[in-house]
């Protein structure tokens, strides 16, 4: 015989164990989104993620044994426990496949380098694909001799590309309204706006080459979520999340995008592609420069605290997702064509890719030890 308490110690367990998985449910939403900002986060996901399982298999295991003392409500518990705990896998699998595919913007979402990234609420974005020719400017490059799967895989490179480069026009007219807000001189404001500028042009200059390998034309679907509240804000104090942010996506990103496209064009023989990532290279170097500049231009006007947020920062750098060749649903386009080919037409490897994300990595980081952004 059962002591009499023995039901009162099972729901004790079922309800504390499965309410401890349910409680991960909201916080690991968060921790998910807030990913692509902070790159430690990717792995404290998938341990909460392990927990919420473990918590809810506990209390499923306790609600079954429960429901012998009271069948409806166990059942019950039972089956909330059981899904919680199912929860936990189950987001894991589809995380992993938003974080490679880039449909949240972490990960293989990088795939593809040119402009600042736009973030909104944690997450970096870009706009969908639409037939449309409305953002397409510019020469068409010369596809003799490239067989159909090489062509293909251009054109979804050079589209993904007009994605990210789109997307760069809002992430500086958001960095122009964030700068206003703190105060910043109106050469920098009218720089970022000069950058947002060129932006569009990187945007109809890169449509244009998708339309020449693709032989078809595309734009930009609305972006709707710029609309919401929420995207202009920032986390924390305004100064060191802006210098923050642009020494990550500006000083780090930028001249990493200015490095891979100068090293593209020299191994490019196509002219009308040559010519568009040496703009591009060229473009995004002083997108970069101003970045420094921003971060000096916060580091002198918050002082102290926005300083240790940048040295803070700094450390963090290797741990930043790095922008990959072609993201993972591009991949197999990719596989498919002719790597010299592809060479020829100003695309390399990622292999090549990494090597110069990790000198890009280690100068960024000198460069601010040897004081950049202290100085005015």
């Amino acid at each position: 015989m059962k002591k009499p308490d023995e039901s009162q110690r099972l729901l004790f367990r079922t309800l504390w164990f499965g309410g401890a998985a349910a409680i991960i449910v909201p916080l690991n939403f968060v921790v998910f989104f807030w990913a692509s900002e902070v790159s430690f986060l990717t792995p404290v996901f998938f341990m909460l993620a392990g927990v919420q399982l473990v918590c809810g298999a506990i209390g499923a295991r306790a609600a079954w044994r429960y429901a012998r003392f009271a069948k409806l409500s166990g059942v019950g518990l039972l089956l909330f426990c059981g899904l919680v705990a199912l929860g936990g896998p189950t987001g894991a699998a589809l995380a992993a496949f938003f974080m490679g595919s880039g449909g949240l913007g972490v990960g293989g979402a990088l795939g593809g380098a040119w402009g600042r990234p736009l973030r909104l609420r944690g997450r970096i974005v870009h706009p969908e694909l639409r037939a449309g020719s409305d953002w397409t400017r510019g020469d068409r490059p010369s596809t003799a001799g490239l067989d159909e799967a090489t062509r293909r895989a251009l054109e979804a490179l050079w589209l993904h590309d007009a994605q990210k480069e789109h997307a760069s026009v809002p992430a500086f007219s958001r960095l122009s309204w964030q700068l206003i807000a703190v105060g910043a001189p109106a050469n920098l404001v009218e720089a970022v706006h000069v950058a947002a500028l060129e932006e569009i042009d990187h945007t109809r200059r890169c449509f244009a080459l998708a339309a020449g390998y693709g032989g078809r034309s595309h734009s930009a679907e609305p972006m709707p979520d710029l609309l919401l509240g929420g995207a202009l804000d920032l986390p924390g104090r305004p100064l060191e999340a802006i210098a923050v942010e642009s020494l990550k996506d500006g000083c780090l990103l930028e001249d990493f995008n200015a490095d891979v496209a100068a090293a593209c064009a020299a191994a490019c023989l196509e002219p009308v592609t040559r010519d568009v990532l040496e703009r591009i290279a060229r473009e995004e170097r002083a997108h970069a420069e101003l970045s420094w500049k921003i971060v000096a231009f916060c580091v002198e006007r918050g002082g102290a605290p926005v300083r240790r947020a940048v040295e803070r920062a700094a450390g963090e750098l290797a741990g930043v997702a790095r922008p990959t060749a072609a993201s993972a649903e591009k991949a197999d386009l990719v596989a498919r064509a002719d790597a010299a080919a592809l060479r020829r037409h100003g695309r390399l490897p990622d292999t090549e890719w990494a090597a110069l994300w990790s000198a890009r990595v280690e100068q960024t980081a000198t460069r601010l030890l040897e004081g950049a952004p202290h100085q005015a």
